[in-house]
């Protein structure tokens, strides 16, 4: 039996979204289409180094390569009819530059032809389409050539992006041109593809992603014309113990502004993706504290009001903000309603004090391929049955989360 709770209207206070709040989920090509096999990706899933490693972990190599995923690439419009029923008026997605460009300079008609037949079919279903272009996974022949550690690598996304953008442009609404510089840069270059355990490599990755989303954000708002921005990774940040608040401030300025703040006079709205609270202090850091007991399946402390603080810190850009990314792994769905219900009270709190939040995109629309973890965890407002064909099935919180993406307003517990 799942233990949901009970909002009853007489004791709740309605709490409006401005006019024209998009509601929606997102998804990223290679956790969800399947096949993926150009990508650099794809490769490490099944290196020898990766599969023995498992091996000795006492884990089952299958159940961490991506496979089919979803089968996203064939069942895209099932996915998003699927989105139109629950409510959604808004769909974050990513492109593949593996299968769009599958050899450097060649350029696949095939692709750009699926993925026009993708977006066109969102739109169809009255999807506001969030397009991100590069989302951690790279073309084998870039992962080669040394992908974002070298400056001279950064002509060869740019042109892809040129290609990709002049081509669909005219199905997306909005662009990303990276998904989480900030982990791309340090998690990806430390323990995941490809596994670069180097301070000096990050900054540099940093560095050159910088220049990338800089050119490529140019490109797009005077040929395209339409509006750009990141998916940054932004986390509630607060100090703990002696000397915290120079701990945190320093740590804030690392892991939320170094890339936002050197990319922002090229975007036209900043995407936000919350996940983390950390305690920071000058002897290292806390996810979550002692006294709070909630957490994911995977262990993260769950801290709606810290999306509330990463909202306020933000206004002082004066740009729109879109949250592109917020979610919980909860397979039995026991958290993910109030999980739900309370970052989006924050999210509204945040509104009233002056964070112009236009739209909320939860992640995922469905469970998939996380990364490192494999399929294990669970994200997905609809469950993928693995054993059963990957039947979808529309969860709890998919239907109250629906209540709150049609009426544009959310029922929230009145405070005492």
């Amino acid at each position: 039996m799942h233990k949901h709770q009970n909002f009853r209207p007489n004791l709740n206070v309605r709490l409006k979204f401005p006019q024209g709040f998009l509601w929606g989920a997102a998804t990223s090509a290679h956790q969800v289409e399947g096949n993926n096999t150009n990508s650099d990706w794809w490769a490490w899933e099944h290196s020898v180094k990766r599969t023995d490693e498992l091996r000795r972990a006492g884990k089952n190599p299958e159940d961490y390569c991506s496979g089919i995923a979803c089968d996203s690439y064939n069942r895209y419009d099932e996915d998003f009819a699927l989105a139109e029923h629950l409510g959604q008026n808004a769909h974050r997605l990513s492109i593949e530059w593996a299968r769009i460009e599958p050899r450097e300079g060649e350029f696949s008609e095939e692709a750009l032809d699926h993925y026009e037949k993708v977006l066109r079919s969102a739109k169809a279903h009255g999807l506001v389409t969030f397009v991100t272009l590069h989302h951690f996974t790279n073309p084998l022949w870039f992962a080669k050539k040394g992908e974002f550690t070298r400056e001279q690598n950064i002509e060869p996304f740019l042109r892809y992006a040129q290609t990709a953008t002049q081509r669909l442009g005219q199905y997306v609404d909005f662009w990303l041109t990276f998904n989480e510089p900030e982990l791309y840069s340090t998690a990806s270059y430390s323990i995941c593809v490809p596994q670069s355990r180097n301070l000096r490599t990050t900054y540099k990755v940093a560095k050159n992603l910088i220049k990338a989303h800089n050119l490529c954000a140019n490109f797009i708002r005077h040929h395209i014309r339409k509006p750009v921005s990141m998916a940054y990774h932004l986390s509630d940040l607060q100090p703990w113990g002696l000397l915290g608040g120079l701990a945190s401030g320093i740590a804030h300025h690392f892991a939320n502004d170094f890339i936002l703040g050197r990319t922002i006079k090229q975007c036209d709205f900043i995407g936000v993706n919350y996940y983390f609270h950390h305690h920071i202090g000058i002897f290292g850091t806390r996810k979550h504290s002692e006294s709070n007991h909630k957490v994911s399946d995977m262990g993260f402390g769950i801290h709606p009001e810290g999306l509330e603080r990463v909202l306020l810190n933000l206004r002082k850009y004066n740009k729109p903000i879109y949250i592109t990314e917020n979610g919980v792994a909860d397979a039995k769905d026991t958290k993910r309603e109030k999980f739900i219900i309370d970052h989006l009270y924050h999210t509204h709190r945040a509104i009233e004090q002056g964070a112009d939040v236009r739209g909320y995109m939860h992640w995922s629309l469905m469970d998939n391929f996380e990364w490192g973890y494999g399929f294990g965890p669970r994200f997905g407002l609809v469950e993928i049955d693995r054993e059963d064909l990957l039947r979808r099935k529309v969860r709890y919180s998919a239907v109250k989360y629906a209540e709150v993406c049609r009426n544009n307003y959310l029922e929230y517990p009145k405070k005492p």
